[in-house]
């Protein structure tokens, strides 16, 4: 399983902002032959029962993984952990604090909303309804949905962006908390699409070595939301700082044309991949 083409280490179910259950995401990328795969959903492992089931059903290797929201210097950073425990009691208290944490945000905003004469309110019951743990992105499908907004993204622009009436940047635990969370879990952090983050390049590569002292062990070097250039700069970053590199699509939808399950390019030349020695005797 040397070939990145068959892996994808950072996806994302109904269970956070997702459009597939866990099932139905496993049962894609089976389809579209990706041997392994990591369900990260957004601060919740509550897909990982259903998602492990279908996996060995399919043959298909599953990687145990959250995506945790955390904050470096007031900017909102994504730890992606992987091959966690999802009984590790620390972890699973920790996912509890943020899912509550996403809700007090999610009230803030809806209420931001009704005194912009929306409905917040119903807006509010409509996100909470949702089965997993409520994330802008769905308010801003209700919001288009209600015809508030033309379609989600006209939703960031109006009213849920930075800058825009209705943002609240939320109060996310220190990037050295979240890396202890995964560590102290078994799993393994890495650091989600570090080239979408608004910063110089001085501070990205102050980030990534901060992380990494912070006990962290991947870099997602090569992502749905990266181009080639992108990924050359994390490459170097990764070898700057001692870190395995990670390759995920972050899927959320299977008609999002710009990160389908599986379809990767390779780790550039002299990155050690995250997954050497953890997929069995395929994935050396």
């Amino acid at each position: 399983m040397s070939s990145t083409l068959s892996i994808d280490l950072h996806t994302h179910s109904t269970r956070s902002d997702g459009s597939l259950t866990p099932a139905q995401l496993v049962e894609h990328a089976a389809a579209a032959g990706v041997e392994a795969l990591a369900l990260t959903d957004h601060d919740t492992i509550a897909g990982l029962e259903e998602a492990q089931a279908a996996a060995r059903r399919l043959r298909l290797d599953l990687v145990p993984g959250v995506e945790i929201s955390a904050r470096w210097r007031h900017q909102a950073i994504h730890v992606l952990g992987l091959w966690v425990d999802p009984a590790a009691h620390q972890l699973t208290l920790a996912l509890e604090r943020q899912a509550e944490q996403r809700v007090v945000r999610m009230r803030r905003i809806c209420a931001a909303l009704s005194k912009l004469g929306l409905p917040g309110d119903e807006l509010f019951v409509a996100v909470l309804a949702h089965p997993g743990v409520p994330t802008r992105s769905h308010l801003a499908a209700a919001l288009a949905a209600s015809g508030h907004a033309r379609c989600a993204q006209d939703a960031f622009r109006k009213y849920l962006g930075r800058g825009r009436p209705a943002h609240f940047a939320a109060d996310w635990p220190a990037l050295e908390q979240v890396v202890g969370w995964v560590v102290d879990s078994g799993g393994l952090a890495c650091l989600a699409h570090p080239a979408r983050y608004a910063l110089s390049a001085g501070a990205r590569s102050r980030l990534v070595g901060e992380f990494a002292a912070a006990g962290g062990t991947a870099l997602e070097v090569v992502t749905g939301a990266h181009g080639a250039q992108h990924s050359g700069a994390c490459a170097a970053l990764a070898l700057k700082f001692g870190l395995q590199g990670s390759v995920g699509s972050d899927f959320h939808h299977p008609h999002f044309s710009w990160n389908p399950l599986g379809r990767l390019a390779k780790l550039p030349h002299g990155v050690e991949p995250v997954w050497c020695g953890r997929l069995g005797a395929a994935g050396t």
